[in-house]
């Protein structure tokens, strides 16, 4: 996939084609949820957020070389070629209601959750620097950070081999 979208890029092509075992993208793992949707289309962000959160359509490196030129991606069932797919582009023309919810959902196997809370944050400058500085010091990579608006938590989730340092 990574190659294709190198010669894609290279050759300033119209369009690319993936060609899978699937239909196309689905909002969810049809492994793991029953009612799944197959999306026509997802924006470059929307796919690179999929793939890199589980989905084993595309690895977000191999859509890189493609995206500054807007080269849409067409990904295709092998089995099924006349099936539509799912189209990649820059960005989702449609304003449809339906396309402004959740459009996807992945899951993250082996993961951490941290909770960092407590009253003595709260309003303290250079509080998340100090942390995700240690973190960074040890080598820890943060995939999630959240924090409540009253400052008074940080909640951040690591790759679960790391939640042991």
């Amino acid at each position: 996939d990574y190659s294709a979208s190198i010669f894609a890029a290279l050759l300033k092509a119209e369009g690319l084609t993936i060609w899978k075992d699937v239909d196309g993208v689905y909002s969810a793992d049809p492994r793991k949820v029953q009612d799944v949707v197959l999306l026509p289309e997802l924006s470059y962000n929307e796919a690179m957020e999929l793939a890199y959160f589980g989905a084993k359509i595309l690895h977000p490196q191999a859509m890189a070389p493609i995206v500054e030129q807007h080269i849409p991606i067409h990904v295709k069932n092998v089995f099924h070629p006349n099936r539509p797919g799912t189209v990649i582009k820059a960005y989702i023309e449609d304003t449809r209601k339906e396309l402004q919810v959740v459009r996807g959902f992945s899951t993250v196997p082996n993961i951490s959750l941290i909770n960092v809370e407590g009253t003595g944050m709260m309003g303290v400058p250079g509080i998340a620097n100090r942390l995700f500085g240690a973190l960074k010091e040890v080598r820890v990579s943060v995939v999630l950070i959240s924090q409540a608006s009253s400052e008074h938590s940080i909640c951040f989730a690591i790759p679960e081999h790391q939640g042991l340092l």
